[in-house]
């Protein structure tokens, strides 16, 4: 299932969407290749992967309610 995309200059969302996806795949082929770990986010885990594919689940994520309700229209202010 696809996710609706919202903006109005779908092709560009679409290129976008695209170069960052090959980049990232780039940037994990290089650094397997130094023989360093990658990092990253799934299911509500951060894992760990070595260059030889081992994983290694570091944290369990947990989600937290907002602390403010931001509604349409609101105005927010640096301090």
């Amino acid at each position: 299932m696809k996710k609706e995309q919202f903006s109005p200059d779908h092709k560009q969302t679409k290129s976008l969407v695209a170069a960052g996806k090959e980049a990232a795949s780039k940037a994990v082929r290089h650094s397997k290749a130094l023989d360093l770990t990658i990092t990253y986010i799934e299911n509500g885990f951060v894992y760990e992967e070595n260059a030889q594919g081992i994983k290694t689940a570091i944290k369990i994520l947990e989600k937290k309610e907002p602390t403010i309700s931001l509604t349409k229209g609101m105005v927010l202010h640096a301090k």
